[in-house]
């Protein structure tokens, strides 16, 4: 009877020796199998774990957005918002200017700030034009760093410092090697700013988290153009 027991005990476990096996060869010749087993599990797979096929679904949701007619339209009103918070700002004082930058995250000095320049109605339009592309597209679902990826991949074909990059070497290779980070600063910034409207809440503190949105961008940009100042004199 104890001889039996003990063979009964053996088989089975040679049998999950024998599963156990067979299971992590399966997964070894098998490159989706970790990716299933998590989707299984109903969680969102590793990027250790990513397939080739989530990540062309991936960038074919980036791509889809970025054709819609939502994401145009917050677009178009991200760049008519800056734009005239821009041409408020340039009739301000370098004294002006600095207390604005200082004054960020004083909630009665901004809302006094966008009452005089006029923005209640761009920021309307912004907070429409925002509740469309979260609402009728995939925008929602991605990540943080594909967030950034669009408005990246949009502002580089879109934002423009106003120069040509030269395209031979021979014809100023130094100030074109400024003007390339010019723009590629410019365009970093453009991307951080829409990024940052996104991120905004509606509610009570939406139009002043817009005009500090704002009020970054700017400062960014005047960074880059210091920047390409001191590069080409550098040069």
């Amino acid at each position: 009877m104890r001889k039996k027991r003990h063979f009964l005990y053996y088989a089975m476990a040679l049998a999950c020796g024998l599963a156990t096996i067979f299971v992590i060869y399966s997964c070894s010749t098998d490159e989706y199998c970790s990716d299933e087993l998590q989707i299984k599990g109903n969680r969102i797979p590793k990027k250790s774990a990513l397939s080739s096929d989530t990540i062309n679904n991936a960038n074919l949701l980036i791509d889809s957005i970025a054709i819609s007619d939502e994401f145009w339209e917050f677009e178009k009103n991200s760049k008519l918002l800056s734009d005239k918070f821009q041409a408020y700002t340039s009739t301000l004082s370098e004294e002006e200017y600095g207390k604005l930058m200082e004054k960020l995250n004083d909630d009665d000095y901004m809302e006094e700030f966008i009452k005089k320049a006029n923005l209640e109605q761009e920021f309307q339009q912004m907070n429409e034009a925002k509740e469309n592309l979260l609402l009728h597209t995939g925008f929602s679902r991605l990540s943080e760093d594909e967030r950034i990826s669009l408005f990246r991949q949009y502002a580089e074909s879109h934002e423009s410092t106003g120069k040509t990059l030269i395209k031979t070497r021979t014809e100023g290779g130094d100030a074109n090697s400024c003007e390339a980070k010019r723009q590629a600063a410019y365009a970093q910034a453009k991307a951080d700013y829409d990024n940052d409207i996104i991120n905004c809440r509606i509610g009570p503190s939406t139009n002043n988290c817009y005009a500090q949105a704002l009020s970054r961008y700017e400062r960014n940009q005047r960074a880059a153009e210091k920047e390409y100042k001191s590069c080409i004199q550098r040069n």
